[in-house]
């Protein structure tokens, strides 16, 4: 089979351009450190890349709702924690103006201490957060939750709205509680029956109600004290859920990252093997060419 010099040089130019193309992408690759330029490249890996690559947003997603989720939920437990502390000390202090030994002063210094931490409770209740919305009053954010009405009597003024956030693959957390499930369900209400113990203790006249109304006051207090430390460790458990939730998806990013990598990153080694044979082929080519090109019937004659 006889080769015309046109099929030749052909030949030639297709071989020195297929050399150059592959020198040219090599050098693309060593200059990126990624062996998939394009998703023609490897079309099975591209396209298993790209699905690591949504996990790895979803993934993303979950640890900074994780992460959002966290501040909220210890900045409320920091908040209630401190509400536990000062129901046991009015919880003392109750047990303390029960003793009949008290004079008029001493159960009038009570009152006084009860209203000071009374007023300590309601500050607790009506915190914001840094955005300066109020944290325990379900969704309704932008209300105090915690008022007294027209006829003096502390009303819990939010709902008991849930706010839940995504932290896995169909997995939720809830992100608040609310004063009305802490401070006034199940029938108790510890502020108001604060305000009428406090009357009662700076009232001179010490009676057998009196004496019964501290009894009511400490068993209001009781359960308020259970209904708000029972959401403490409410509170503290879905932090550890968090913190396993947390752990298992930063495992499972580092197993998709050095996947990604595995598909997609370039093995420098193998590629400088693959560009030094490039680089022979076309200048093979580019000899053979020069020289064939420059053959004529009297060179040979």
């Amino acid at each position: 089979m006889r080769v015309s010099t046109n099929q030749y040089s052909q030949m030639m130019s297709g071989s020195l351009s297929q050399n150059s193309l592959g020198i040219n992408k090599i050098m693309q690759q060593m200059a990126t450190g990624k062996r998939l330029l394009v998703p023609s490249d490897d079309p099975m890996a591209s396209t298993r890349a790209m699905s690591l690559k949504r996990e790895q947003a979803a993934i993303g997603q979950y640890l900074g709702n994780i992460e959002q989720a966290d501040v909220a939920l210890k900045k409320q437990e920091t908040y209630l924690s401190s509400a536990v502390d000062v129901l046991h000390q009015m919880r003392d202090l109750m047990l303390w103006a029960g003793n009949d030994a008290n004079g008029p002063d001493e159960r009038a210094a009570m009152a006084n201490e009860l209203e000071h931490l009374q007023d300590s409770l309601v500050s607790l209740v009506n915190a914001k957060d840094e955005n300066g919305k109020y944290i325990f009053s379900g969704n309704e954010v932008n209300t105090q939750p915690l008022v007294k009405d027209d006829d003096g009597n502390w009303i819990y003024q939010g709902d008991t709205g849930v706010r839940e956030v995504v932290v896995g693959d169909g997995v939720t957390i809830q992100l608040n509680v609310n004063a009305e499930d802490m401070f006034f369900s199940g029938g108790t209400d510890i502020f108001n029956q604060l305000d009428e113990l406090v009357v009662a203790l700076r009232d001179p006249d010490y009676d057998l109600a009196t004496s019964d109304l501290i009894d009511r006051s400490v068993g209001v207090l009781d359960e308020t004290l259970m209904s708000v430390s029972g959401t403490v460790t409410s509170l503290g458990s879905r932090q550890n859920a968090l913190t396993t939730m947390q752990d298992g998806h930063s495992e499972v990013e580092l197993f998709n990252n050095d996947l990604i990598g595995q598909l997609e990153d370039l093995d420098y080694a193998d590629a400088m093997v693959q560009y030094n044979n490039y680089l022979l082929a076309l200048q093979a080519t580019q000899a053979t060419y020069v020289k064939t090109a420059s053959l004529s019937l009297f060179s040979i004659m």
